[in-house]
Formats: C-alpha cells, structure tokens, sequence
C-alpha cells in the first residue's frame, strides 16, 4: 500500500515538506498501538542485543537526522524500532542551510541531504526529552552549531554544552558527531579536537553515559586509527559507523542533475559499500568490548545481516524509509529473524562472525 499509494502522493511534494508531513502524521501511529506491541511480541527473543550497557529488544534503530527535535519518541516504538538516536542536536539554535536542501534521488533510492544541522538547540530538546514518555530506548547525536565563527575551542564549548544539557537524562547512549558534511566544515577531523571534547565530556559524565563516536565512510586509515586509538584514552563505548558521503561515484542519476543539486550528504544504498568498509576497519581496530552500531544503505533483514556478520551490535535506518515505508523496522526485523534462524543462531553470536549470505532474505510485512 505504501509503494503503491502514499509513496507516489508524497513523491508529489517538496522532500522537505514531505518529511514535515510525516512528522505530523506518524502520532497517529498510536491508533495501531495493539497491533503494533502483537507484532513485537512476535519478534523473538534471539534479537536481543546489547549497545552500551543495556539490552534491547531488537537492533534496528532510527538514525538521527529524522527526529531532530525529539518530537515523537512517544510513537517511534509502533513502527517497530529497537531504539532511536535522537538530533543532531546543537548547543544553539539554528535554521540551517537556505532551502531546498534536501533532494531525492529515486533512480538510485537515495537521498542527498544539505540540511545544515537545523535544530531547536540543546536546552530545547533537553527540556522537552525531560518531559517525555519514552516509547522506546532513546540516545541522542551531539553535533557542533552550523556557524563558521564556533571554530577552535568555541567548537568545543558548543559540544561540550550540548553534553551538559543532556547529560542527566535516561539516554541509551550519546553520540557525539565528528563528522558532517552538510555544514560550513566538511568534517571535523582533527584528533586533538576530538581529545578534548571527550576529556570534557568524560569530566561531566556523572552518570557514565556510554559515549559513541559518529565516524564518516570517507576517512582514511590513518585518521581511522587515531580516532580509535584517542577513544581508548577516555572510555569511549564505541562508535556509529557511519555517516552520509561526499562521494558522488556509480550513481544511476544523470550528471547534471547532481551539478545541479550541488554540495550535500548522500545516503542510501549506493553508500552501504562505503559504510561496511567502515565497519571492518573499525572492528579490526577497535577493543573487544567497544561496540559498533552501523548505518548506510540498510534496506532488508540481509543488510542488516551483513552489517553485524561484520562487527555490528545493532543498525540504523532512515533513508530506506522514505522509499520501502514506515513500517520497515518489523519487516527487517522478521527477515533477520529468520536469517538467524536458518543458521541456529541467535544475534549476539553473529556479531563479527564474517558469515557471508549467498542470498538475500525477503518477504513482505
């Protein structure tokens, strides 16, 4: 119905307008709030995974970018997620990049996104999160203001504050994004910058919140290692691998047309190369009990597969979305399920297990 129907409606509109319409839509979710808990009772137990010291029901989560503003954390558990990363959320408010700003790319089920970090602030969605039911397991993503005067050790205040006002709350995790493209910066990349935002962060952390580290599909080896290896001087829990790519190779979308688009962050599937690469270099660095949550280009249960078989805890969706429907979670969910199943595993023995799938599970909702 969604494919046939609601997708073609809401191709009509403006992509940011469209988004807009389904935040308004999606509390109506509610309304199939008993079909929605029949259908995670359904899921089975061998899902269960851990991120950061919690265990969770299942492991698809909602990637940040979605929920800038955590508007419906009351709702998101309906369409069948494990968990959602809240933001990125910034230490002031902001009205982002001038639109449009965000474009479809249908040819290749992707979207280039140039948002520019648009957001209430800090203090806004901390008040608003300390006043919420949460439906679902809920993190937060830190990313610095989308101003090119908060540079140096004003880049650091802005993160660190953005950490002050969220700190206290019952979060799964905190992510804290070194690396975005749709800002002033095209990544913030230098290590020693890194350092002192986690020393600050680690100094305040009275609740020990497990820390990620948001990582890009387009850094190199050696940056790669010096992240990994700054992590391990202040705790870091693990890392989100990864985010959107400045790459532009191999899609199906004419030249002119991304000429024309201009700068922004690709996601879908012509990333999930770039992103599994990321997660095995990571993996291969990484220590034993640090943990990777994964992200890019997960539309099926086999994706899903793929990411933890390569060193994954859990995985994160948002662009498949827009293009498979709202209810996506459940249906990988069910198709990972039965992946498992098939092999007489369950989750937790899959992570970083290299088992390759020589065809990919599918099957409606």
């Amino acid at each position: 119905m969604y494919k046939q129907l609601v997708r073609p409606m809401m191709f009509l509109l403006d992509p940011e307008t469209a988004h807009g319409l389904a935040h308004k839509a999606l509390p109506l979710a509610k309304s199939i709030k008993s079909i929605s808990q029949k259908w995670h009772d359904q899921l089975p137990a061998s899902l269960r995974t851990r991120i950061g010291k919690s265990e969770i029901a299942n492991p698809v989560g909602l990637a940040a970018g979605f929920d800038k503003n955590g508007k419906l954390t009351e709702v998101l558990s309906c369409l069948g997620f494990g968990y959602a990363e809240i933001g990125s959320i910034t230490g002031k408010p902001s009205a982002g990049n001038p639109r449009p700003r965000l474009f479809r790319l249908p040819s290749d089920q992707a979207i280039i996104n140039y948002m520019g970090l648009n957001g209430e602030g800090a203090a806004a969605v901390s008040s608003r999160l300390g006043q919420t039911h949460f439906s679902l397991p809920v993190a937060v993503n830190i990313a610095k203001t989308n101003h090119p005067d908060i540079v140096g050790a004003s880049a650091v205040d802005d993160i660190v504050f953005s950490f002050s006002c969220i700190k206290d709350l019952p979060l799964l995790y905190v992510a804290i994004n070194v690396s975005c493209p749709n800002t002033h910066e095209t990544k913030l990349a230098e290590v020693g910058f890194v350092k002192e935002i986690l020393a600050e962060t680690k100094r305040l952390n009275d609740k020990q919140l497990p820390i990620f580290l948001k990582l890009s599909p387009d850094s190199d080896k050696e940056l790669l290692e010096e992240i990994v290896a700054a992590s391990r001087e202040f705790a870091v829990a693990g890392f989100v691998c990864g985010n959107t790519t400045t790459d532009r190779s191999g899609l199906k979308t004419p030249g002119e047309r991304l000429s024309a688009i201009g700068p922004g962050g690709l996601s879908g599937p012509p990333l999930k190369s770039k992103a599994l690469n990321l997660c095995k270099q990571v993996y291969a660095l990484k220590d034993k009990e640090q943990q990777i949550i994964a992200c890019g280009g997960i539309t099926s249960g086999a994706d899903a597969f793929e990411f933890i078989a390569s060193g994954a805890n859990a995985v994160e969706i948002y662009t498949s979305l827009i293009y498979e429907g709202p209810f996506l979670p459940f249906r990988i969910c069910r198709e990972l399920a039965q992946i498992l199943e098939n092999r007489s595993m369950i989750l937790t023995e899959a992570i970083g297990s290299g088992i390759q799938l020589k065809t990919a599970a599918s099957g409606p909702l």
